[in-house]
């Protein structure tokens, strides 16, 4: 049986190996491990971020279209899906609120994206 300890301890080890190799590492293939580490290291960032603040930008989104539900509602999964198909009726009713949720995303994710395109992660086409 493999532990938690375990698995920290091997990655520990492999992320320390990586690092004794440091700028010896081969770029085989055209595909640069280190470099594509970072780049992962950006996107795993931003999509942290963008997953903290997503719960309080839908409920803004939802006092901007002036979105009631049931709040004592037990609901099971056909329920759920009723419920968010008539939010994104409403959201979609109302474009102005759907800008500014889309605005604010843009603000959050758009130091991400520089990074991303400061470090060359995306081939140029």
């Amino acid at each position: 049986l493999v532990t938690l300890e375990m698995q920290f301890i091997k990655a520990i080890f492999l992320l320390s190996c990586l690092l004794i190799l440091g700028d010896t590492h081969v770029n085989a293939g055209g595909l640069d491990l280190f470099k594509t580490l970072d780049c992962a290291e950006i996107v795993i960032a931003a999509g942290g971020e963008v997953a903290v603040k997503l719960v309080p930008l839908i409920n803004d989104l939802s006092k901007c279209v002036n979105f009631k539900t049931d709040l004592n509602a037990d609901l099971d999964v056909k329920g759920f899906l009723d419920v968010a198909n008539k939010f994104l009726k409403e959201v979609s009713g109302n474009p102005k609120c759907l800008q500014t949720m889309l605005d604010a995303i843009k603000g959050i994710v758009q130091p991400y994206v520089n990074q991303v395109s400061d470090a060359k992660c995306l081939p140029s086409f």
